[in-house]
């Protein structure tokens, strides 16, 4: 009997099952025919997949290029606040401070609009000088950040068991240093990748513009929209997992939990 009960209650369960699935199969196939059309609709037809490489490769090209020069402006803004003069520390922390507290978007249309406004100049080179300058202040920051979190005992330690200055660089401080601003630079060169959304307020056709400008021909929102953020997620992700390797090369305590 116990059996008997077993057996219609799965028999009950498995034809609900079946009555959905025949149900739902043409919910299903009108689904990914939406898709389909959709797709054909953004990417396909008049060769649309053409602006969205175009778009692709300004955000590749602004996103690199900023990350590169606003680490190198940042450093420069670290060393600045630790020189021994001190109106170059003043001048360091009032810019520091200064572009932290400002917007981006604000910061790519003062640049564009008014210091380069009379000056003839590609929108995507003053998108790259904006958003480096802008990045340079939080680098500087993760940078300052980390040499604060080195215990002094420790380079001292080095100098008396014999290590030279630049073995105590090497092997002591730089591990240290780069363990604690890796993660806090994913974070922030993330949100900066991001960022470069806003660089089509200055005619630069990046992913998001690109989008834009497809979505007006299609009057279709949804998917284009969708299609741009996928994008986004895959560079982000893929810059994510890059600075993970580092990581994991330069901190062993993180390879023995994994």
């Amino acid at each position: 009997m116990k059996n008997k009960t077993k057996f219609i209650k799965y028999f009950i369960i498995l034809l609900l099952i079946l009555i959905v699935t025949v149900i739902s199969i043409d919910v299903i196939i009108d689904f990914f025919k939406d898709i389909s059309d959709s797709f054909n609709r953004t990417v396909i037809v008049e060769k649309r997949y053409i602006l969205f490489f175009k778009g692709l490769k300004s955000t590749l090209l602004i996103s690199f290029l900023s990350i590169v020069f606003g680490t190198l402006l940042g450093f420069i803004l670290f060393l600045l606040q630790k020189s021994k003069i001190k109106v170059l520390n003043i001048l360091s922390y009032i810019i520091v401070r200064f572009l932290q507290g400002v917007p981006v978007t604000v910061l790519l249309l003062t640049f564009y609009f008014g210091i380069f406004g009379d000056i003839s100049i590609e929108p995507i080179l003053v998108a790259i000088i904006a958003f480096s300058i802008y990045f340079s202040a939080y680098v500087s920051e993760i940078v300052k950040g980390a040499f604060l979190s080195i215990n002094r005992t420790q380079i001292d330690s080095a100098y008396a068991l014999g290590f030279t200055k630049l073995q105590t660089v090497r092997y002591i401080i730089i591990p240290q240093v780069l363990s604690y601003v890796i993660p806090v630079y994913k974070n922030e060169s993330v949100s900066l990748i991001k960022s470069t959304s806003i660089a089509g307020y200055i005619s630069v056709i990046e992913l998001t513009k690109a989008t834009d400008i497809i979505r007006n021909r299609t009057y279709e929102a949804f998917f284009p929209l969708i299609f741009t953020a996928l994008i986004y997620f895959i560079i982000c992700y893929a810059f994510c997992k890059l600075l993970d390797l580092v990581y994991k090369k330069i901190n062993p305590r993180v390879v023995k939990k994994s």
